[in-house]
């Protein structure tokens, strides 16, 4: 039986290259598709995620949208400054990340404004989910300068109709935050109809 001594081949210098540029490409979109500050996707990342699935997945599929922002925002920057401020957002986001499931989807879209999708979940689920994230906040305050600082935060809740796709939800779940911050600090509001809110 004959057997090849040769030593076995090695990928050539081309087939590297394309491997590195591939690998380089790759790191390049996720970049593109990510938060600098808080490394959790950003509004072009998220809305990315969003049409993935409503392509991929059936107007059947149970999902919930929130929109988030920190309370008083303003004021962190104004009296300890913007790394504080940046800080702030670092924090919130973490915990945000920490908690969420690995189905859930959660990006910072600007400023100090968040969105969270949840996978097979109602409006009364994701309700009970940030009350949850509300009293993790409040048991881990931010340090600064001279003491610490307790984060809140508001929300608006939506959960999808069958058919409406996940960005019309995520705007009555921004129509519901306006809500909630009109009923003051630390709300989380489900959405409500116009007529009803009237009422």
């Amino acid at each position: 039986m004959r057997t090849d001594s040769r030593p076995p081949r090695q990928p050539s210098v081309y087939v590297q290259r394309i491997g590195a540029l591939e690998r380089a490409l790759k790191h390049a979109q996720h970049l593109l598709h990510q938060d600098d500050l808080t490394s959790l996707l950003n509004r072009r990342g998220f809305r990315r995620a969003c049409d993935q699935w409503s392509a991929s997945q059936s107007l059947g599929t149970r999902m919930c949208c929130a929109m988030m922002d920190l309370d008083d925002f303003k004021s962190i920057n104004d009296q300890y400054g913007h790394p504080v401020g940046d800080a702030a957002l670092i924090h919130f986001a973490k915990t945000l990340g920490l908690h969420a499931r690995r189905t859930d989807a959660v990006a910072r879209l600007g400023g100090d404004e968040f969105a969270l999708v949840l996978h097979n979940a109602g409006g009364i689920d994701t309700l009970g989910v940030l009350e949850r994230l509300q009293k993790i906040l409040e048991a881990s305050p931010l340090p600064v300068p001279g003491g610490s600082v307790r984060l809140r935060f508001s929300a608006g809740v939506a959960e999808r109709q069958v058919d409406e796709s996940l960005i019309e939800a995520l705007a009555r779940a921004d129509t519901a935050l306006l809500d909630a911050k009109q009923c003051g600090k630390a709300a989380v509001t489900l959405y409500r109809p116009p007529m009803m809110r009237s009422g």
